[in-house]
């Protein structure tokens, strides 16, 4: 079951503690993870610095929820996301998480507000405050003349900033960004940055941001860098 009791001795309201996750590769098992702790207050953004290959991707995927620890566990906000079913943790990620990624998964077929409200309709938000919410964002990210435009209408830069708005639409407790410069230029990335930054504070969202690149997280309250499955900090 999912726990909702806040745990006592967890040190924020984002909480990884002795986090273990490792891999089956023929007779041999890879550990990707280990012994993985960190925290977060609520409202923080912290960035996650490794390189390729290092499970800064399959940590966030711990923490949203879509896979699970082999040992140590993860708590928001008292709702331990290590245990439960499937089900459970696709419920818990609809409601309480926003996904940014490197390719802006916006649906192809779908208008840029279509493509915003998602979440509103997947989490029973649809209503007028919803609709309201999703129109302050639109104006926010100066789209809001666009709203009506398919993704490959947009550039890059502004398929990006509706991923961001989707991220937060549905007010989540927490918004997971993987990379989410990786596909556009120095100038974009910076602006794309600073509206995460604004848009996450603004909402009180905790944001967790994993990157290769130093600069991309200075933006960031605390930063972590993952080495052999292990995170040090840099910036605490």
């Amino acid at each position: 079951m999912l726990d909702h009791r806040l745990d006592a001795c967890a040190g924020g309201f984002l909480q990884l503690e002795h986090v273990y996750k490792g891999y089956r590769e023929g007779e041999r098992q890879r550990s990707v993870l280990v012994d993985l702790c960190a925290h977060a207050k609520k409202g923080e953004f912290i960035a996650i610095v490794g390189k390729s290959g290092s499970g800064k991707t399959t940590l966030l995927n711990l923490i949203g929820g879509i896979d699970r620890t082999d040992a140590g566990r993860i708590t928001l906000n008292g709702i331990e996301i290590t245990g439960g079913s499937d089900d459970q943790r696709t419920l818990y990620r609809r409601r309480h998480i926003g996904f940014v990624f490197q390719f802006f998964n916006l649906f192809p077929t779908m208008t840029i507000w279509e493509n915003l409200t998602i979440p509103l309709e997947l989490n029973g938000q649809f209503d007028q405050d919803g609709v309201e919410r999703a129109g302050e964002l639109l104006a926010e990210i100066g789209l809001a003349d666009r709203k009506q435009a398919y993704p490959d209408q947009l550039s890059g830069g502004e398929q990006q900033r509706v991923a961001i708005a989707r991220a937060v639409v549905h007010q989540p407790l927490l918004v997971l960004a993987d990379e989410p410069t990786g596909n556009l230029d120095d100038d974009n990335g910076k602006i794309i940055l600073a509206l995460l930054d604004r848009l996450t504070r603004k909402a009180g969202n905790n944001l967790v941001m994993v990157t290769h690149s130093l600069e991309a997280a200075q933006f960031a309250d605390r930063v972590y860098t993952l080495v052999e499955g292990k995170l040090e900090p840099i910036k605490d």
